[in-house]
């Protein structure tokens, strides 16, 4: 089983923690991609699934850091994810795969596509969520396994004609 770096969006972050039972323990914040890349430069460890945190756009369900949608056909985002992936941003931080835990990221075509270009970009596994997220999904490490049926990884998507 791989690890988890969680990462989370401050809009959301504070949902983790509440409550009598203990969510994220090492969730670490990130407004936007500059502190993403603050996050993924400190990073050390094993074989890691980045779980990027956040609520997801209304119209498109794109998963959002910040103010900032993780959308592959905004240029800084793409720019970003290229750059992260060609100076092994992702690959000195452990990273094997990224799954972006916000509300039906996988669900609308803008989210789909999304979710196929970071593969592409990144080369490796990229998920999205079928359905929206409560916090019982996740427990002290993250994201729980019991739950891996509610994600879908982009190599198994449809593609849009």
């Amino acid at each position: 089983m791989t690890d988890s770096l969680n990462v989370a969006s401050p809009d959301c972050a504070e949902g983790f923690f509440a409550g009598r039972q203990a969510r994220c323990v090492g969730l670490r914040h990130a407004a936007g991609l500059a502190d993403l890349r603050a996050v993924l430069e400190r990073h050390r460890g094993p074989a890691a699934s980045l779980n990027l945190i956040g609520h997801s756009t209304r119209q498109h369900h794109l998963l959002r850091l910040g103010d900032t949608p993780i959308d592959m056909l905004n240029p800084v985002v793409a720019r970003f994810f290229r750059a992260a992936a060609g100076d092994g941003l992702l690959a000195g931080a452990g990273i094997v795969a990224v799954r972006l835990l916000g509300c039906e990221t996988a669900v609308t075509e803008a989210g789909r596509r999304t979710l196929r270009m970071l593969a592409q970009t990144l080369r490796m596994p990229v998920y999205g969520t079928r359905v929206p997220l409560l916090k019982s999904h996740s427990g002290p490490a993250g994201f729980n396994p019991v739950f891996s049926h509610l994600l879908v990884e982009a190599a198994h998507l449809p593609t849009e004609n």
